[in-house]
């Protein structure tokens, strides 16, 4: 009888205490997603995810790549369910702090959904077939009583970057023309609002002068200082405006700075732009929309928390940025800063994959296509790490949230995975993101024809 009694006993304990690194440990571990299509709008699947991030005020998704478009889709959907089912009001996305704002103008307005896009960017997110349905969701929501609120907190795109940076300099100037600068100092605002910004290799990085960038940089100080404490500017400006264009400026200032150090040093330029990053970021959610709850769209690698507790590997030994690579995981990134100042606030889900390819596909007589069309193949994970065992489970779609975990749960200690840059890193997953959403086949995205 004892031995029975001790049998049971020791059943129950491996059964609810002992987690083997299996597909059906995973499986007890996750939740099963059925679709990724933005028009699925049967929310039966992604119901769990409530009680999971219900105390968030920012949710990030994460992808891997820009080009993975199965992650495209199903952040499409994810917006849409977290707008409608969560309270969410706001995607922060990685671009332009200002030309996001500017955008929500655009996609109220009567202006075609083609260039309402490209206040964002030019020929990334708004030229993806896969993220057309978020804009088109927004704008059909400006129609409502609770907009789906555009905002940025990146560093400017060309070229709509310069109208943005010209834009917010030239409305100051409209409601308080005694701030106007002499023609000599406008001429070297105007130079510079044509040069920051292309680092991306959609236009020329220019150079500045040292004395010149001084020039504007004190001025766009004292021109910040007059609009916050000017006695002549409290009748011009609403505290709301003084609040926009303050922020308007300061992301004016980093950007010429991030500029500055592209021409200098990459490393550093990375380093500051998450700086930079987090800043932003903070500034949408304790100034510009606080209270409201945000969504993240960008790359999981600036997202991603405690960074210097991950080790990168490969057994790859001719590659070239490995050195790079591997002094990046002590970078603090934006997620480092964020989790530092608002905690648990954030709940970062990386996407990631095992197996399909990763690219642009273009239309046929698309004139880009030549020159920027591509397709990788991805490299299947190794056996053990998450996304082969997430493969075994014959699942298409897998959310394994990772904060709700208990300590002997092999999902808690330290593992290889693959995504942050499709790169084997080995890590304890739930001190670095909160969740895993889980495609088994990637696939390329897909470009829009060039009128949509």
């Amino acid at each position: 009888m004892n031995k029975i009694i001790f049998l049971l006993i020791a059943f129950f304990f491996i059964i609810n205490f002992c987690y083997p690194q299996t597909s059906e440990s995973l499986l007890r571990s996750s939740s099963i997603i059925k679709s990724i299509d933005p028009n699925d709008e049967d929310y039966t699947d992604l119901l769990p995810l409530k009680k999971k991030i219900e105390d968030a005020q920012i949710v990030v998704l994460g992808e891997i790549s820009h080009d993975d478009g199965a992650t495209l889709q199903a952040k499409s959907r994810l917006v849409k369910f977290l707008y409608k089912e969560m309270g969410f009001e706001v995607i922060a996305w990685e671009a332009g702090f200002i030309d996001c704002y500017y955008m929500n103008e655009a996609l109220r307005s009567e202006m075609p959904l083609k260039d309402a896009k490209k206040y964002m960017m030019n020929g990334g997110w708004d030229a993806s077939e896969y993220v057309n349905p978020v804009f088109d969701y927004a704008r059909k929501s400006w129609k409502t009583e609770r907009p789906l609120i555009m905002g940025g907190f990146d560093i400017g795109r060309p070229p709509r970057a310069i109208k943005s940076y010209l834009g917010v300099i030239d409305s100051i100037f409209t409601k308080a023309p005694w701030l106007k600068p002499a023609d000599s100092v406008y001429s070297r605002i105007d130079t510079c609002a044509k040069g920051v910004g292309g680092y991306l290799g959609n236009q020329l990085i220019k150079k500045f002068s040292k004395n010149g960038e001084r020039i504007i940089k004190f001025f766009i100080y004292s021109l910040m200082d007059s609009l916050t404490s000017g006695k002549k500017s409290s009748g011009a400006f609403s505290q709301s405006e003084k609040l926009r264009y303050s922020y308007f400026l300061r992301s004016f200032y980093f950007d010429i700075e991030l500029n500055h150090l592209i021409n200098l040093n990459d490393e550093t330029f990375q380093l500051m732009r998450e700086k930079f990053m987090a800043d932003r970021m903070l500034w949408l959610i304790e100034k510009i929309y606080p209270g409201k709850k945000i969504i993240v769209w960008a790359t999981t690698a600036h997202f991603k928390r405690n960074s210097f507790l991950q080790t990168h590997l490969t057994d790859d030994k001719n590659i070239n940025d490995l050195s790079f690579y591997n002094k990046s995981a002590v970078f603090l990134q934006a997620g480092d800063y964020l989790d530092y100042y608002i905690g648990r606030k954030i709940y970062t889900i990386a996407f990631t994959t095992f197996q399909g390819e990763k690219g642009m596909v273009f239309p046929d007589d698309h004139p880009k296509k030549k020159d920027y069309e591509y397709t990788d193949k991805i490299n299947e994970p190794e056996h053990g790490s998450y996304e082969a065992i997430a493969h075994e489970t014959e699942k298409e779609y897998l959310f394994t949230d990772l904060r709700s975990l208990r300590k002997n749960n092999w999902l808690s200690k330290e593992n290889v995975a693959y995504p942050v840059g499709y790169r084997k890193v080995n890590a304890k997953w739930n001190d670095v993101i909160d969740a895993f959403f889980f495609i088994d086949k990637m696939f390329p995205d897909k470009i829009l024809p060039i009128d949509k």
